[in-house]
């Protein structure tokens, strides 16, 4: 008897509305049964695409708001993505699906052939507790526009060894995660059946450890998650805008994007041959679900645009915004966004960078070698231009022929950068203030110091969000203590 299998797909969408239709077609056609979108802080049309989808494809595809989770969450410190993701993992037990998978609107589940669906591959491969798909990053093409579609009979890209799992819902997990779900004990897969036993200490599982990977960098699975990571320039630029409020961040832009270059050495590109006759059906049937929300796609497609051109406004008016940006615009045609020379007119050495975990201070020195200039050192947020409390203590001026070497040390209490969500970047920059004007002066020094200060800044957020939330709690009860008295003091009197 062939096992029955029922499996939810779920996501969280942020002004997607240009990319739904083709996402919600793609995976119920590859056999996902129901798909589980949950809208936040959206300026786009998504809702009405979705509403008019649903029309299409009825109890099969759910969505609904998720921007009072999105407020509490940053009221409280947690992070929105994987709060979400729990959340929908505790629904879905109580209901009768066998698998759960999560994945981001420009992931798209896939098999190599194009026709196997999710349920093939299940009929194959079931004994596992999470089945661990690897990406297959797109390769940029600066000749992609807007209105192009998604899938080409040759496909370009590059293995990444990250994941998105599948999880067998008997199986016992511990915690959900964003890329991987965390289990008490259980079996991982990759698509091929080939079994990890991942490090205990290991946080997330989101990895395929490396003796893994390096050998099958150049071999094509047979199943995987093609990730549209930039699609034309002008949707790349567009989606930098979505910042990181699901990390519990405040960036403006997003802090995981690196260019429109590829993501790893040209000698790992891999060609994905599509059948013609499967690809041929799939555009058919697809184009004519999206006659249906044809007006409401176009109308999403300018908001696309739009929020491009927030990104270039905000970065092509300030040099400082530019210098600390400017890793993610590499690639990007002149046409579209041109390089910007930058005459600084400081150059800073960076040297004995420390944290002191006894203190709770940053610490490091610093020589700056200025022509006769005023100028102020300043510390900044990481790749934003929100000032950070710091101490500069000058330690010494030297006279050269041109110019003038002046020495410091710094030092900032990790209590002020409780603003970071991430480990692995710069904490924050070390900028001169020139006339009003901002230069940075280092930023990528500073990055391990974020790796070791990272733990501890988490633990002062929970404290902080924790004291917040008491007060909140307090002010609550005093409220309501006096709402009380008032009814109280009126039923007296009458």
């Amino acid at each position: 008897m062939t096992q029955a299998f029922k499996i939810k797909l779920a996501a969280i969408a942020k002004d997607e509305g240009f990319y739904l239709p083709l996402w919600v077609y793609h995976h119920l056609r590859f056999g996902f049964d129901v798909l589980d979108i949950r809208i936040n802080d959206t300026t786009d049309n998504s809702w009405q695409i979705l509403e008019k989808l649903k029309a299409i494809y009825g109890e099969r595809l759910r969505f609904s708001l998720a921007d009072e989770e999105m407020a509490e969450c940053q009221a409280t410190g947690v992070h929105f993505q994987t709060y979400i993701y729990n959340k929908i993992y505790q629904e879905t037990l109580t209901e009768d699906f066998t698998h759960l998978m999560f994945l981001d609107i420009d992931e798209y589940w896939c098999s190599v052939n194009f026709s196997e669906t999710i349920k093939d591959f299940l009929a194959k491969v079931s004994d596992f507790d999470v089945c661990m798909f690897q990406w297959l990053m797109e390769l940029p093409n600066p000749e992609k526009k807007l209105n192009d579609f998604s899938f080409k009979l040759i496909m370009k890209g590059q293995h990444s060894n990250h994941v998105k799992s599948l999880v067998n819902l008997s199986a016992p997990v511990k915690e959900v995660r964003i890329h991987n779900f965390l289990l008490e004990k259980g079996k991982y897969i990759l698509p091929d059946q080939t079994e990890i036993d991942f490090e205990k200490n290991n946080q997330n599982n989101a990895i395929v450890p490396g003796f893994l990977f390096e050998p099958s960098r150049l071999k094509l699975s047979g199943y995987f998650i093609f990730h549209f990571v930039f699609r034309s320039q002008d949707e790349y630029i567009s989606s930098l805008l979505r910042g990181n409020k699901q990390s519990g961040g405040s960036f403006f832009l997003k802090r995981n994007r690196h260019g429109f270059i590829p993501s790893f050495a040209r000698r790992y590109i891999l060609r994905w041959s599509i059948l013609e006759d499967n690809l041929l059906d799939y555009r058919k049937k697809y184009i004519q679900v999206v006659k249906v929300v044809n007006d409401e796609l176009n109308e999403a497609g300018l908001s696309v645009l739009e929020r491009k051109k927030v990104v270039l406004d905000y970065l092509e008016s300030d040099i400082f915004l530019q210098q600390v940006n400017e890793n993610k615009m590499r690639g990007i045609d002149q046409s579209i966004y041109g390089v910007k020379k930058i005459n600084n007119p400081l150059k800073a050495k960076v040297y004995d960078i420390d944290f002191d975990k006894q203190t709770g201070y940053c610490r490091f020195s610093c020589e700056i070698d200025s022509q006769k200039i005023d100028y102020s050192l300043v510390i900044t947020q990481s790749f934003a231009k929100e000032k950070v409390p710091a101490k500069f203590h000058l330690l010494s001026t030297e006279q050269q022929p041109d110019s003038i070497i002046k020495r410091f040390s710094a030092e900032i209490a990790i209590g002020d950068l409780t603003y970071i969500v991430y480990s692995g970047i710069p904490p924050f920059c070390l900028a001169a203030q020139i006339n009003g004007q901002l230069f940075l002066l280092e930023m990528y020094q500073f990055r391990e110091l974020g790796n070791l200060i990272y733990p501890e800044v988490m633990q002062l957020r929970k404290l902080m969000f924790k004291s917040a939330a008491e007060n909140s709690l307090t002010t609550f009860k005093s409220w309501l203590f006096i709402k009380k008295a008032n009814f109280l003091e009126r039923v007296l009197k009458n």
